[in-house]
């Protein structure tokens, strides 16, 4: 049994005859039923039923069909990583909140010393992200805490602080921490939601939230149109295109978060993908 006959036996069910298979398959139809008949008599069981229209699955043909479409996508699969491989392409998960990174200057370094290099990037929240790497989409992601690390490998880069970033008009001297703002419209990411509300009821406030979003930059857009103060982590900062716009670092240490890498337990990555994680 090999890939070959699995093929066949897939465009044979498919295409409803062998007749029709062969054609398909641009062959010559006794070479076809010879396949099919080998296939049977090596696995000791009838797969189909020959019927004057078209042939008919038996429960053993219906189970092997099943498996010969898991392994006919897997060899697929198994060859597009292969010419990756060849390729040297680097599958990456980010967030939105990290995703100016590459603009610092050794990741720009990099980027110019290896310009043979392929990128695939995959864009998303840290949850989506940690599906993706463990289903094996992809190599690593840089996320952001908190998250549940129970089943990946993390490194975790410095702590950062909070900004606050909006027109120079909602802000005063004497800002410097979230509850200086409680009276003042916020525009928050989803992903900080849960750590702000809960950080600001330990201090006995509740924030004007009036907007909520699923993405950094989305944050910066409204506060550039003047709906209010978006609070974003430090390094989104690379992604304000808007001069007009003032940020003040918040002081509250329980607001912290750190960027993450994370890659899948117990699996060497390549030397190419840390020697990319490392000029970060």
């Amino acid at each position: 049994m090999d890939i070959k006959q699995m093929l066949y036996f897939k465009t044979i069910v498919e295409e409803g005859t062998i007749s029709k298979a062969a054609q398909h398959l641009h062959m010559a139809q006794p070479p076809l039923s010879m396949q099919l008949k080998q296939l049977e008599t090596e696995l000791g069981v009838q797969l189909l039923k020959r019927g004057h229209r078209k042939v008919e699955l038996t429960d053993a043909g219906k189970l092997f069909y099943k498996r010969s479409l898991q392994i006919l996508n897997l060899s697929e699969l198994t060859l597009h990583e292969m010419k990756d491989a060849q390729n040297e392409t680097i599958r990456i998960g980010i967030t939105s909140s990290n995703s100016a990174l590459i603009q610092q200057p050794k990741v720009q370094k990099f980027l110019h010393e290896h310009s043979q290099l392929s990128f695939q990037i995959h864009e998303g929240t840290t949850y989506e992200m940690i599906d993706l790497l463990l289903a094996h989409n992809i190599d690593f992601a840089i996320v952001r805490t908190p998250f549940d690390a129970t089943n990946v490998q993390v490194f975790y880069l410095q702590k950062e602080p909070m900004i606050a970033i909006g027109h120079y008009d909602y802000f005063h001297k004497n800002e410097h921490t979230i509850k200086d703002l409680c009276n003042l419209p916020l525009i928050i990411h989803q992903r900080y939601l849960p750590l702000i509300t809960d950080y600001c009821l330990n201090q006995h406030f509740n924030p004007y939230i009036k907007t909520t979003c699923d993405d950094c930059r989305t944050s910066l857009i409204w506060a550039s149109s003047h709906q209010g103060i978006a609070i974003i982590p430090q390094s989104a900062l690379l992604l304000n295109h808007d001069t007009t716009l003032h940020s003040m670092t918040l002081e509250d240490k329980e607001l912290y978060t750190s960027i993450a890498f994370i890659m899948r337990k117990d699996e060497k990555i390549s030397d190419i993908i840390q020697e990319f994680i490392n000029r970060f």
